[in-house]
């Protein structure tokens, strides 16, 4: 745990800004709050785990569990790229020849990454000690909510504590909803220790043997992890993994910087026409320098792209296009792709399309029932299930997102996977008017900016709304 205890004497002259959420996005907002910031500051950060800069993506401990982008591009200072390999080595996490391609590129194993964020969060908070308060409360936020007192914007109400926090601008940063059961589950299937739904969790393949039947349900990134954690636990058993479209994330090809995406064509107004923008511009890249560059370009356009379309446009994006773009666009690193392929190879792991609509345990057996295309619904039995689904989108389940859309302080975006909010991060309320000081960042935003979700994205998008937000307004400006 973090803290650095309250001794700004002049509160008159202090912003105080409020965190919630304690992972890598609220982490990279103070550390971003404070670079970019020269008044005083008083920080509170809300987030029940008592580590900070983990969150679920960076905290798992196991070494196969690697970041899928290579650490040149994952700096939580955009500005200095070379920033967390200089740290990896500097701390012997590097040289790893595990975690090193034939490029040179290092895929380092996530939590060493985490690490790094809680590293460079902590110099940050030390570095500016006398200026900078900071606590951490061990906490969860059930509400926020305008302020009643003089001088203070928002009060945010902890769950089981009387005390409020009041700040002058709160950072909603609490990341992905928690997944959904992606089918019906039975109550006997939810008690059997090998119906596994978190794959993170520390021991959560321990009750699966090393011969077992094992079904994962997704095949994206989540389903590499599961790969790699039951080949290092010496896992021979053969493996099924469906989705309703059967995409495996794609590898990584050669990284280019500088390519202008739209290079003069006009914006898409439909998701046809971008459906075919993309399309084109991937061709233009072909076979050099690589379509995966293209993908990349894009990626720094989005935001603008995905503002000209109009809301029903994006809808259609998303329920037609975005599981093909999401396996060009969270690439898989070097090491899980060569195993999976080696699997694959060998038998071991089986790639089917299919949705999963029930599952049920019968006679010490878990039950899946699987529907595949054009076809009838069949019963399979296996000795363990592993979810890797991938995050909710019931923004309503949360309880301080619904009091928000209760209170009309917030409102769900057009694809209805987060809140609405402006270019600037600021929440939209009901009426669509842009809060002061009220800002929602990171995955809670996709909605918003067409991509919110990758950390490079994340920080950069940090970077650019940190700069001026915390500056006092001068009372000659309040004419």
């Amino acid at each position: 745990m973090i803290e650095q205890p309250g001794h700004i004497r002049q509160p008159s002259q202090t912003m105080r800004l409020i965190v919630i959420g304690g992972g890598y996005t609220g982490a990279a907002v103070v550390i971003h709050a404070i670079r970019t910031t020269l008044t005083p500051l008083w920080i509170d950060v809300v987030e029940p785990q008592a580590d900070l800069g983990f969150g679920t993506a960076y905290g798992t401990l196991d070494p196969v569990h690697r970041i899928n982008v290579p650490t040149n591009k994952m700096s939580v200072l955009p500005d200095d790229v070379d920033h967390l390999t200089r740290w990896l080595f500097d701390h012997q996490a590097l040289p790893d020849a595990a975690s090193t391609d034939p490029q040179g590129h290092h895929y380092v194993p996530r939590h060493a990454y985490g690490r790094y964020i809680e590293a460079t969060l902590r110099e940050a908070i030390v570095s500016a000690r006398d200026r900078v308060s900071f606590r951490h409360h061990v906490a969860t936020a059930s509400a926020v909510d305008p302020s009643d007192e003089l001088g203070a914007a928002w009060t945010v109400t902890l769950a089981g504590e009387a005390e409020p926090l009041r700040g002058d601008v709160v950072a909603l940063c609490t990341g992905h909803s928690p997944p959904l059961l992606p089918c019906p589950v039975s109550a006997t299937a939810l008690a059997d220790p090998r119906f596994i739904r978190n794959p993170w969790r520390r021991d959560a393949f321990a009750p699966i043997g090393r011969l077992d039947d094992v079904l994962i349900v997704g095949t994206g990134l989540s389903m590499a992890d599961v790969i790699a954690s039951l080949d290092r636990a010496g896992h021979s058993g053969a493996v099924t993994a469906v989705s309703r479209r059967g995409l495996l994330a794609l590898p990584h090809g050669t990284f280019v910087d500088g390519i202008d995406f739209l290079d003069g064509y006009d914006l898409p107004r439909t998701a046809l026409d971008l459906l075919r923008l993309v399309r084109r511009r991937m061709r233009d890249a072909a076979p050099t320098p690589g379509w995966q560059a293209m993908a990349d370009a894009f990626r720094s356009r989005l935001p603008e792209i995905w503002r000209a379309l109009p809301a029903k446009e994006q809808r259609r994006v998303v329920h037609r296009l975005l599981p093909f773009w999401e396996v060009h666009r969270f690439r898989i690193a070097p090491q899980p792709h060569e195993l999976i392929e080696r699997h694959r190879g060998l038998g071991r792991l089986k790639l089917e399309r299919a949705s999963i609509v029930g599952i049920d345990q019968d006679g010490g057996r878990l039950v899946a029932t699987l529907k595949r295309p054009g076809q009838r619904r069949n019963e399979r039995f296996f000795d363990a299930i592993v979810l890797c689904t991938g995050p909710g989108k019931a923004i309503a389940d949360v309880p301080l997102l619904r009091h928000l859309l209760d209170r009309g302080l917030a409102r769900p975006d057009a694809i209805g996977q987060g809140i609405e909010t402006d270019l600037g991060s600021r929440i939209l309320n009901c009426e669509g008017r842009a809060q002061p000081g009220l800002l929602a960042i990171g995955p809670l935003t996709r909605g918003s900016f067409g991509e919110m979700t990758g950390a490079p994205d994340i920080v950069r998008h940090i970077a650019r709304v940190m700069v001026g937000l915390l500056e006092p307004v001068s009372s000659d400006t309040l004419v």
